[in-house]
């Protein structure tokens, strides 16, 4: 097993499948030396040479765990033509869902698996789909918050994002990561109005107006370390 010491999971695909191509223990090992070695140039192009991969395979139906580690910022300095913090997890997100599915569809055809023989497979995009999750969420919040939403929908919003944003940071390893991220989503928090508009023909209570602001003011607090009633 790898070392994953400071290190997060960038990416991982998951397979579970009956292979019927795979007649004898030679010909399992053959697939394993393969599909390692496909998934380590692979990750070398797509992400980084200086990642870790971890191929793990269980007993029994072919079980594989494939398992890129890192740190986003190794990731991130690969990229030269990203513009800020959220475009560039992005492009870093597209990048480790590609290479799983890769990895899960290259699997599928040196064993030569098809749809009944598939028990289940995953593509995981590891703490980069993380991060793109709670970037999504705080744009939603912006958006809805620019008149789409009322205020009370925005708040309940606000709330589930502060608790992501918690797990997150708590589940990054790597120090320099977390700041990294940290400081990217209070970026984002920033740019929520402080007053939320309404929809058309709608309007937003000074009470949930009050809540909305207070919601907020606890969402960026978060990202600056500041104690708070949460």
């Amino acid at each position: 097993m790898a070392d994953y010491i400071n290190k997060n999971i960038l990416s991982q695909a998951y397979i579970h499948i009956e292979p019927e191509a795979l007649d004898s223990k030679e010909d399992i090992d053959n697939f394993k030396e393969q599909i390692s070695e496909f998934t380590r140039t692979r990750t070398s192009f797509f992400l980084s040479p200086e990642v870790q991969v971890d191929v793990e395979f269980k007993p029994g139906s072919l079980k594989a765990k494939i398992t890129v580690m890192g740190t986003v910022l190794i990731l991130i300095q690969g990229i030269s033509n990203y513009k800020n913090f959220r475009e560039g997890i992005q492009l870093l997100y597209s990048d480790t869902k590609r290479l799983s599915e890769y990895i899960i569809s290259e699997s599928l055809y040196k064993t030569r698996t098809k749809h009944h023989n598939i028990i289940h497979l995953e593509a995981r995009a590891g703490v980069i789909g993380s991060i793109q999750k709670v970037i999504n969420q705080l744009e939603r919040i912006k958006y809805g918050a620019k008149g789409t939403m009322l205020a009370d929908e925005i708040v309940d919003k606000i709330k589930k994002s502060k608790s992501e944003i918690n797990k997150l940071l708590n589940n990054i390893s790597d120090k320099g990561d977390r700041n990294f991220v940290n400081n990217g989503l209070l970026d984002l928090a920033n740019e929520l109005p402080e007053t939320p508009k309404p929809p058309k023909d709608k309007t937003n209570t000074s009470n949930s107006v009050a809540i909305y602001r207070e919601e907020r003011k606890k969402l960026i607090a978060i990202l600056n370390r500041t104690p708070v009633d949460k």
